[in-house]
């Protein structure tokens, strides 16, 4: 009985390997005092690191170089898209990034157009390496904050103001 306690306890002492959380949560917010919409990407750092050496080198690290963290930035600028109704481009641009605790943010930014009466979206972030990949988008500063979903093969979704 001894030996069977001790083989319990030495498994509860192993290390677990962290899990991928296969989600990124974004906000559009629609700022009436700078008359921007600015984008705010949210990625679990532990699923970044897996992205960027999938994405770019094997040997890249997102925690400590720049470069990776840019190329990152990059990336999701090239997987995020915003039209009007009427199929206008949003020509979003590119702000800045930031690792913030278990966090890697990217920033975007557009003027906001006048009359906007909805937003097209399309967010295929890290979707192309993972299928089971969801990103939520949640739109705010435009009334009641509406929640969009991209996974599997949605692709643009529409929030209607």
């Amino acid at each position: 009985m001894p030996l069977l306690f001790l083989v319990f306890l030495m498994m509860l002492a192993s290390p677990v390997p962290a899990h991928q959380q296969k989600a990124a949560e974004t906000t559009v917010l629609f700022n009436k005092r700078t008359h921007l919409i600015e984008v705010m990407h949210r990625f679990y750092l532990h699923d970044t690191e897996h992205a960027v050496q999938d994405l770019f080198d094997r040997n890249a690290d997102i925690l400590s170089a720049k470069k990776t963290q840019q190329q990152f930035a990059d990336y999701v600028a090239k997987q995020f898209f915003a039209r009007t109704l009427q199929d206008k481009p949003l020509a979003l641009k590119n702000v800045g990034y930031e690792v913030d605790g278990k966090f890697f943010w990217v920033y975007q930014e557009v003027t906001h157009p006048a009359n906007l009466k909805g937003i097209k979206l399309y967010n295929g972030t890290l979707r192309d390496l993972w299928p089971t990949q969801v990103n939520m988008v949640n739109i705010e500063g435009k009334g009641k904050v509406r929640t969009l979903y991209f996974s599997k093969n949605k692709d643009w979704l529409v929030a209607r103001f």
